[in-house]
């Protein structure tokens, strides 16, 4: 440091020692903005703002096969939604009963102007939309879509009223709550008004079931009609044609001498919905509370937590157990404890290592000053910024308490020194902090400037690494400014002055008080363990050292051949992944029946399943498990004790539950399917197929797999969830519909309409508002004989058999179709063995360039996304830091050389890092990156 610039930072000090006054209330003004913050900071699951550029839109429409469902309702919302700005990519799937519309949007995107044209966009495509698609959902992530609470409810089967008595004592009064925004419930019916005709006495009749459920549909309606005056007065007048009861519908003629209740049974019930979910071995309906973004978690869970306790003691709910599935406040306290455990352990060996090596309890005392004081900065000035107090913000203030006290240290201990050597206390505290003030702030800036480049990065990594290194930097120039500032005059008030001993007011001619006397014989057994532990380490690496520098050819071939060694293993065993095996929270298999298994037996096998399950939990070490199906598919899944009682990983646990649960003939259990819009597996190499016609993409996919599972190192291909099953298909003949005068339309409608039933305007009934809906009887659509004798009408007002029109055949079709970029995909995916991948990867991308594909076809291999691109963007980042620590190195230090020397330490810093990974078996995944970045700093301090 030159003089000038010691003499400026001494100035600093002795303005510290000359005004204590001022310093003190300084530091007690700091105390109390930061016990102000502290007990006034939000406290949350996730960082506040946290938003991923994803939207998505559901469209439910029931009983649709998915082929209808991607013609009639995907095709015109992709149409409209591709006018929206800033779309990066627009996946869909096409499913039986809905249609689903996934966004990505481009990094930078304002999600609030993107949800708002997706809505303008929806509108617009509603037009085009069949007539009973009665909603359409639209979602966006951030961190208000997190639940706060997820309430699970037990409902006994015989229970008449079961939707209003949950609508009315459950979701309103949640509602109500301050703070909650939205209460959804899921796997709830609402009972319906369902008109069932009698196909014989409707067609004796002359009733068509098309044109009847036209005219019910136009004559249930309200309507505003303007205003009359009678006498005085203006009146407003509105048009009703609404049907009050049942008995009214019932009376409502079809025809001059017959009455809907003549040709239909007319009943309010629960519709026939084919699905079933169980949680914990009980039929379950989960309510969902998400709270308003401003709102307090903690506050408005508690709130919740209240309600839920009134809601379990009242009377009228006492058929229906409730049982809490999920707490976001639990979760939070629960997470912030573990943290704090886990600082509060930190600490605590910090605090006993720097007494072990400095052996002088008021210095010990005065370094760990530091760490309360710089932490309560960072808690303020989040505090004041609109942070929240996260698991994110507090693992950064955990990750600061070991870089804390570094700073301290060497000024105290600089001070002492120079105390020690003869100079006076104030004269050793201005020269002892002047002499390193130029290594600590060097040391702190290069700590902060590895941060530096989190600008760089776009999307969730930006987001999640400025919200980590905020804090930390905050804390690291606070405890620069603790150091230069409070450690001299703490020091100061401690040290002994001249011709004393032990402490201000003791002669070194007095008898040592007993505190004196036992703090030298605890010192004596310090240094005793100290000089055969560390001591004998300390000589053993000056005889290293002095050996390597009488040898430094020798000892940087050793290195470099070390350090090449290193990178040849950890590029064989170790990969940069989006999230480690060990950090899954349950398992989940996937169960497909075959096409002729019916509800009644697939809810009999699922039944059985859950028995196994619920029997292992203790050997699993689950805290629950779900399971939902429908005819001949559904799920098993469970999620583990937080904390684990067990070394069980994931996969164990998923193969143990795969070779319990029973086989059914014709079956497959399956550990996850192949995703069309996920992110790849760490193990897997997915070829995508695009074209227009989703059978010729099945054709091509089945024979690509066979090629891709020949490749050695291909251990076989994953479960696809868009194969292809049977159908039954009538097909219209349409010279013959065209010779009777009859249109397909009219024919696919009278079909639709029969069987699938047509949604009518919602009725007024008991004061609520009731779907209605009109199809035939079950009994006359329980066979294929009944299906050909439905009648449809002809040009001149004849009625003609639908099995004179149609021919009935089965044919594929597709249970889920993906499209991407508005081309219909077909995923082909394989898992590869653990050895040698990356030469599996090499023959497969080999064989997929050669392929010979229909012209209509096109593939590209699923590159690594999403996570992987922000590791990539971080690993630039990195290397961005380490140009910047060498740049202020050489400003500060007026050279070129000894920084570079100090940059050096950093690929011996990675040996430690590689092997680490190398023998516990771990991959590399984003914070594993962010590790590394703080390490750059700590190893530039090592070496400054």
């Amino acid at each position: 440091m030159s003089p000038a610039e010691r003499d400026r930072t001494g100035r600093l000090v002795s303005l510290s020692l000359r005004r204590p006054i001022a310093v003190t209330v300084l530091l007690a003004s700091a105390l109390v903005l930061g016990l102000v913050a502290t007990l006034g900071i939000p406290v949350e699951l996730v960082p506040r703002g946290f938003e991923e550029p994803f939207l998505r839109v559901v469209v439910p429409w029931r009983d649709a096969p998915a082929p209808e469902v991607l013609d009639k309702i995907v095709r015109p919302l992709e149409e409209e939604l591709a006018t929206v700005g800033g779309i990066d990519r627009i996946n869909s799937l096409s499913l039986v009963g809905s249609g689903r519309i996934f966004m990505r949007f481009k990094q930078g995107t304002d999600m609030d102007v993107a949800y708002r044209e997706v809505r303008d966009r929806v509108e617009r495509a509603r037009r085009r939309l069949p007539e009973d698609v009665e909603r359409v959902y639209m979602r966006k992530d951030d961190d208000t879509g997190i639940p706060i609470f997820v309430l699970g409810l037990s409902i006994d089967d015989t229970l008449a009223n079961a939707y209003d008595l949950i609508e009315n004592e459950i979701v309103l009064p949640l509602e109500r709550i301050d703070g909650v925004a939205a209460v959804d419930t899921n796997g709830l019916v609402e009972k319906e008004i369902l008109i069932e005709l009698d196909r014989e006495r409707a067609a004796a009749a002359g009733i068509n079931i098309w044109s009847l459920a036209q005219d019910l549909g136009q004559d249930n309606f309200t309507m505003a009609s303007g205003q009359v005056r009678a006498a005085d007065r203006k009146l407003l007048l509105r048009s009703k044609a609404t049907y009050e009861t049942l008995d009214e519908l019932r009376e409502r003629p079809v025809s001059p001498t017959v009455r809907l209740g003549d040709i239909a049974t007319i009943s309010y019930d629960l519709p026939d919905w084919k699905f079933r979910v169980r949680a914990m071995s009980h039929p379950a309906v989960a309510v969902i509370v998400r709270k308003e973004g401003d709102a307090n978690t903690l506050e408005v869970t508690r709130r919740v937590e209240e309600a839920v306790e009134r809601i379990k003691s009242n009377p009228r709910l006492a058929s229906i157990e409730t049982l809490q599935l999920f707490n976001q406040r639990e979760v939070i306290l629960e997470s912030l404890s573990t943290l704090l455990r886990s600082g509060e352990i930190g600490a605590f060996f910090a605090v006993a290592v720097l007494f072990f090596f400095l052996r002088r309890l008021r210095m010990t005392l005065i370094i760990t000053l530091s760490i309360p004081l710089s932490l309560l900065v960072a808690l303020t000035v989040m505090f004041l910024s609109g942070e929240s107090l996260n698991i994110i913000s507090l693992l950064a203030l955990m990750i600061s308490v070991g870089l804390l006290v570094d700073n301290s240290v060497v000024v105290a201990e600089n001070i002492f020194r120079l105390h020690r050597d003869g100079l006076p206390r104030r004269e050793a505290c201005v020269r002892g902090a002047s002499q390193i003030a130029l290594a600590i702030v060097m040391a702190t800036l290069t700590t902060v400037i590895v941060f530096l480049p989190a600008s760089l990065v776009e999307g969730q990594a930006q987001f999640f690494l400025l919200r980590l290194s905020v804090p930390i930097s905050v804390a690291l120039v606070a405890s620069l400014v603790v150091a230069l500032l409070l450690i001299p005059l703490a020091v100061y008030v401690t040290l002994p002055g001249n011709g004393e001993r032990g402490g201000r007011g003791e002669r070194a001619d007095a008898e040592p008080s007993r505190f004196r006397a036992a703090h030298d014989r605890l010192n004596a057994v310090l240094r005793r363990g100290y000089d055969a532990s560390f001591g004998r380490l300390n000589d053993a690496y000056g005889r290293l050292l002095e050996r390597a520098l009488a040898r430094r050819a020798e000892a940087l071939i050793v290195l470099v051949v070390a350090f090449a060694a290193t990178i040849a293993v950890f590029a064989r065993r170790v990969e940069f992944v989006g999230i480690q095996e060990e950090e899954r929270g349950g398992f989940e298999i996937e169960v497909e029946l075959p096409n002729n298994t019916t509800f009644k037996e697939t809810e009999a096998y699922f039944l059985a399943c859950e028995k196994v399950v619920e029997g292992m939990k203790d050997e699993l070490d689950l805290a629950g498990w779900f399971l939902f199906h429908r005819t001949n598919f559904g799920r098993v899944e469970g999620w583990f004790n937080t904390p684990r009682t067990n070394d069980l990983t994931p996969s164990q646990v998923t193969e143990k539950v795969l070779a319990a649960l029973p086989r059914k003939a014709g079956g497959r259990l399956l550990a996850g399917e192949e995703g069309q819009d996920e992110e790849l597996g760490k193990n897997e190499y997915t070829l995508e197929l695009y074209g227009d016609d989703p059978e010729q993409l099945e054709s091509v996919a089945g024979d690509v797999e066979k090629l891709l599972t020949s490749v050695p190192g291909v251990l076989g291909a994953k479960k696809s969830s868009d194969r292809p099953t049977e159908e039954l298909a009538l097909v219209v003949e349409r010279e013959r519909a065209r010779a009777q005068g009859v249109s397909p339309q009219v024919v696919a409608g009278v079909v639709g309409y029969a069987l699938r039933g047509q949604a009518l305007p919602r009725a007024t009934y008991q004061g609520k508002q009731i779907p209605v809906r009109v199809r035939f009887e079950e009994s006359d659509r329980a066979s294929l004989g009944e299906l050909g004798d439905f009648e449809v009408p002809g040009a001149e007002g004849q009625r003609i058999a639908l099995g004179s029109l149609t021919d009935v055949r089965w044919l594929p079709t597709s249970q889920q179709i993906w499209r991407s970029g508005r081309r219909t995909s077909r995923a082909v995916t394989v898992e590869l063995a653990e050895e040698g991948q990356k030469e599996t990867r090499e023959r497969l991308n080999k064989l997929a360039a050669g392929l010979d594909l229909p012209e209509e076809v096109t593939r590209d291999v699923r590159r690594p996304s999403g996570d992987d691109e922000d590791l990539r963007a971080l690993l630039s980042a990195l290397l961005f830091s380490v140009l910047l620590i060498y740049l202020l190195m050489a400003f500060l230090f007026e050279s070129f050389v000894l920084p570079l020397s100090i940059v050096m330490t950093m690929p011996l810093a990675f040996l430690g890092v590689a092997w680490a990974h190398i023998v516990m078996g771990l991959d590399i995944d984003f914070l594993g990156v962010v590790g590394i970045v703080l390490l750059v700093g700590v190893v530039v301090n090592n070496g400054i």
